[in-house]
Protein backbone atom coordinates (compact mmCIF):
# COMPACT_ATOMS: atom_id res chain seq x y z
CA UNK A 1 0.00 0.00 0.00
CA UNK A 2 1.51 3.32 -1.06
CA UNK A 3 1.54 6.12 1.53
CA UNK A 4 -0.33 8.54 -0.71
CA UNK A 5 -3.10 6.02 -1.31
CA UNK A 6 -3.97 5.62 2.37
CA UNK A 7 -5.96 8.27 4.20
CA UNK A 8 -8.53 8.60 6.95
CA UNK A 9 -8.17 7.86 10.64
CA UNK A 10 -6.76 4.88 12.51
CA UNK A 11 -7.38 4.29 16.22
CA UNK A 12 -4.53 2.27 17.70
CA UNK A 13 -4.67 0.66 21.13
CA UNK A 14 -1.30 0.25 22.86
CA UNK A 15 -0.34 -0.77 26.43
CA UNK A 16 1.22 1.92 28.62
CA UNK A 17 4.63 0.22 28.79
CA UNK A 18 5.04 -0.26 25.04
CA UNK A 19 4.06 3.13 23.65
CA UNK A 20 7.31 4.86 24.63
CA UNK A 21 9.58 1.86 24.14
CA UNK A 22 9.14 -0.86 21.52
CA UNK A 23 6.42 0.94 19.58
CA UNK A 24 7.83 4.48 19.51
CA UNK A 25 9.91 3.97 16.32
CA UNK A 26 7.03 2.08 14.68
CA UNK A 27 4.61 4.93 15.33
CA UNK A 28 7.13 7.49 14.02
CA UNK A 29 7.83 5.51 10.84
CA UNK A 30 4.12 5.00 10.19
CA UNK A 31 3.31 8.70 10.65
CA UNK A 32 6.08 9.61 8.19
CA UNK A 33 5.05 6.98 5.62
CA UNK A 34 1.32 7.82 5.75
CA UNK A 35 1.04 11.58 6.36
CA UNK A 36 -2.61 11.61 5.22
CA UNK A 37 -3.65 9.30 8.06
CA UNK A 38 -4.83 10.80 11.34
CA UNK A 39 -3.52 8.62 14.17
CA UNK A 40 -5.48 8.38 17.41
CA UNK A 41 -3.57 6.60 20.16
CA UNK A 42 -5.42 4.90 23.00
CA UNK A 43 -3.19 3.85 25.91
CA UNK A 44 -4.67 1.40 28.39
CA UNK A 45 -4.02 -2.00 29.93
CA UNK A 46 -4.17 -5.04 27.66
CA UNK A 47 -7.53 -6.31 29.04
CA UNK A 48 -9.05 -2.86 28.50
CA UNK A 49 -7.70 -2.74 24.94
CA UNK A 50 -9.17 -6.16 24.15
CA UNK A 51 -12.57 -4.92 25.35
CA UNK A 52 -12.25 -1.72 23.29
CA UNK A 53 -11.42 -3.69 20.14
CA UNK A 54 -14.42 -5.96 20.68
CA UNK A 55 -16.62 -2.88 21.17
CA UNK A 56 -15.31 -1.30 17.96
CA UNK A 57 -13.91 1.83 19.62
CA UNK A 58 -10.40 1.10 18.30
CA UNK A 59 -9.29 -0.31 14.93
CA UNK A 60 -6.49 -2.57 16.12
CA UNK A 61 -4.67 -3.34 19.34
CA UNK A 62 -1.27 -4.47 20.53
CA UNK A 63 -1.91 -6.70 23.53
CA UNK A 64 0.38 -8.38 26.06
CA UNK A 65 -0.73 -11.91 26.95
CA UNK A 66 0.62 -15.04 28.60
CA UNK A 67 2.29 -17.24 26.01
CA UNK A 68 -0.28 -19.68 24.66
CA UNK A 69 -3.32 -19.85 22.40
CA UNK A 70 -4.49 -16.39 21.33
CA UNK A 71 -6.87 -14.82 18.85
CA UNK A 72 -4.05 -12.45 17.94
CA UNK A 73 -0.88 -12.71 15.87
CA UNK A 74 2.29 -13.14 17.95
CA UNK A 75 4.78 -10.37 17.18
CA UNK A 76 7.37 -11.36 19.77
CA UNK A 77 7.85 -13.23 23.04
CA UNK A 78 9.73 -11.58 25.89
CA UNK A 79 10.70 -12.31 29.48
CA UNK A 80 8.71 -10.69 32.28
CA UNK A 81 11.33 -9.50 34.78
CA UNK A 82 11.57 -7.81 38.16
CA UNK A 83 12.91 -4.26 37.95
CA UNK A 84 14.38 -2.04 40.65
CA UNK A 85 16.51 1.04 41.23
CA UNK A 86 20.20 0.70 40.38
CA UNK A 87 21.83 -0.58 43.59
CA UNK A 88 18.56 -0.06 45.49
CA UNK A 89 17.27 -1.78 48.63
CA UNK A 90 13.51 -1.96 47.92
CA UNK A 91 14.06 -5.46 46.52
CA UNK A 92 15.19 -6.63 49.99
CA UNK A 93 12.26 -5.24 51.99
CA UNK A 94 9.49 -7.42 53.38
CA UNK A 95 6.69 -7.12 52.72
CA UNK A 96 8.01 -6.48 49.21
CA UNK A 97 6.93 -3.02 47.98
CA UNK A 98 5.45 -3.51 44.50
CA UNK A 99 4.38 -0.83 42.02
CA UNK A 100 2.13 -2.03 39.20
CA UNK A 101 0.81 0.46 36.68
CA UNK A 102 -2.86 -0.50 37.14
CA UNK A 103 -5.02 -3.14 38.79
CA UNK A 104 -6.06 -4.16 35.27
CA UNK A 105 -2.43 -4.72 34.17
CA UNK A 106 -1.97 -7.91 32.14
CA UNK A 107 1.06 -8.85 34.25
CA UNK A 108 -0.70 -8.49 37.62
CA UNK A 109 -2.29 -11.98 37.93
CA UNK A 110 0.99 -13.70 37.00
CA UNK A 111 3.00 -11.54 39.40
CA UNK A 112 0.63 -12.08 42.33
CA UNK A 113 0.49 -15.83 41.64
CA UNK A 114 4.31 -16.01 41.63
CA UNK A 115 4.53 -14.10 44.91
CA UNK A 116 1.90 -16.33 46.51
CA UNK A 117 3.59 -19.51 45.30
CA UNK A 118 6.89 -18.22 46.67
CA UNK A 119 5.23 -17.35 50.00
CA UNK A 120 6.48 -13.78 49.72
CA UNK A 121 4.58 -11.03 51.53
CA UNK A 122 4.09 -7.89 49.47
CA UNK A 123 2.29 -4.56 49.53
CA UNK A 124 1.04 -2.18 46.86
CA UNK A 125 2.91 1.10 46.60
CA UNK A 126 1.26 2.49 43.48
CA UNK A 127 -1.45 1.29 41.13
CA UNK A 128 -3.35 4.04 39.35
CA UNK A 129 -2.65 3.72 35.63
CA UNK A 130 0.29 6.08 35.19
CA UNK A 131 3.47 4.56 33.72
CA UNK A 132 5.55 7.67 34.52
CA UNK A 133 4.55 7.60 38.19
CA UNK A 134 5.28 3.87 38.37
CA UNK A 135 8.72 4.47 36.87
CA UNK A 136 9.33 7.28 39.37
CA UNK A 137 8.51 5.07 42.37
CA UNK A 138 10.96 2.44 41.11
CA UNK A 139 13.67 4.97 40.23
CA UNK A 140 13.32 6.48 43.73
CA UNK A 141 13.76 2.99 45.27
CA UNK A 142 10.29 3.08 46.82
CA UNK A 143 9.25 -0.13 45.10
CA UNK A 144 10.05 -2.78 42.52
CA UNK A 145 7.94 -3.47 39.45
CA UNK A 146 7.69 -5.98 36.60
CA UNK A 147 8.20 -5.18 32.93
CA UNK A 148 9.11 -6.97 29.75
CA UNK A 149 12.91 -7.20 29.57
CA UNK A 150 13.11 -5.27 26.30
CA UNK A 151 11.28 -2.26 27.80
CA UNK A 152 13.41 -1.77 30.95
CA UNK A 153 15.05 1.70 31.05
CA UNK A 154 18.86 1.60 30.95
CA UNK A 155 19.21 3.30 34.34
CA UNK A 156 17.23 0.61 36.18
CA UNK A 157 18.28 -2.89 37.21
CA UNK A 158 16.79 -6.20 36.11
CA UNK A 159 16.69 -8.11 39.40
CA UNK A 160 17.73 -11.56 38.30
CA UNK A 161 19.44 -12.55 41.56
CA UNK A 162 17.37 -10.79 44.23
CA UNK A 163 15.61 -13.88 45.57
CA UNK A 164 12.38 -12.92 43.83
CA UNK A 165 10.19 -15.55 42.16
CA UNK A 166 10.62 -16.41 38.49
CA UNK A 167 8.02 -14.90 36.19
CA UNK A 168 6.51 -16.33 32.98
CA UNK A 169 7.19 -15.19 29.44
CA UNK A 170 4.63 -12.95 27.78
CA UNK A 171 3.81 -12.52 24.12
CA UNK A 172 3.12 -9.21 22.40
CA UNK A 173 0.22 -9.95 20.08
CA UNK A 174 -1.42 -7.95 17.29
CA UNK A 175 -5.22 -8.08 17.37
CA UNK A 176 -7.33 -6.96 14.42
CA UNK A 177 -11.13 -6.72 14.36
CA UNK A 178 -13.10 -9.78 13.32
CA UNK A 179 -14.86 -7.74 10.64
CA UNK A 180 -13.12 -6.05 7.71
CA UNK A 181 -9.94 -4.12 8.53
CA UNK A 182 -9.64 -0.68 6.95
CA UNK A 183 -6.56 0.13 4.78
CA UNK A 184 -4.99 2.50 7.34
CA UNK A 185 -5.13 -0.22 9.98
CA UNK A 186 -3.76 -2.82 7.56
CA UNK A 187 -0.84 -0.51 6.80
CA UNK A 188 -0.10 -0.05 10.49
CA UNK A 189 -0.24 -3.81 11.02
CA UNK A 190 2.42 -4.22 8.31
CA UNK A 191 4.58 -1.54 9.94
CA UNK A 192 4.44 -3.12 13.37
CA UNK A 193 5.23 -6.59 12.02
CA UNK A 194 8.31 -5.19 10.30
CA UNK A 195 9.29 -2.94 13.21
CA UNK A 196 9.17 -5.68 15.84
CA UNK A 197 10.79 -8.36 13.69
CA UNK A 198 14.25 -7.20 14.83
CA UNK A 199 13.29 -7.87 18.46
CA UNK A 200 11.89 -11.26 17.53
CA UNK A 201 15.16 -12.17 15.82
CA UNK A 202 17.18 -10.95 18.81
CA UNK A 203 15.12 -12.85 21.37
Amino acid sequence: IRGGAVAGQVRIGVPYDLVGTLLAPVLKAYAEAYPQVEISLVCASSPELAAALAAGTIDLAVIEERVGPSAGECLLVDRLVWVGARGGSARLKRPLPVSIVADTCAFRPAVLAALAEHGLDWRTVFENGNIDATTATVRSDLAVTTWLASTVPADLDILSDAGLPALPNFSVNLHLPKHATQPAAQAFASHIREGLSRYRQAA
